[in-house]
């Protein structure tokens, strides 16, 4: 995808506060050089929040995604 998790350290890659009536998330990824930061940053809460609402059944307050790098591909 054009967004990418960090796996190295999965405590870095996300936060979840949960609370009594709903709960927040605090996504960091890395995105490839080049792409739309927003719409990658758009993209990735929208199918955070959906994806858990829809398998807890939780409201999800606020998806909060933190773009800590651009990774630039080797183009040889």
């Amino acid at each position: 995808g054009i967004a990418n998790v960090i796996a190295r350290d999965p405590q870095h890659g996300v936060d979840v506060h949960a609370y009594e009536d709903h709960m927040s998330i605090d996504i960091f990824v890395i995105v490839e050089y080049g792409t739309r930061i927003s719409s990658v940053a758009g993209s990735v809460a929208n199918a955070v929040r959906f994806q858990v609402e829809r398998a807890i059944g939780m409201p999800v307050s606020a998806v909060n995604v933190h773009i800590q790098d651009l990774r630039v591909s080797d183009t040889d």
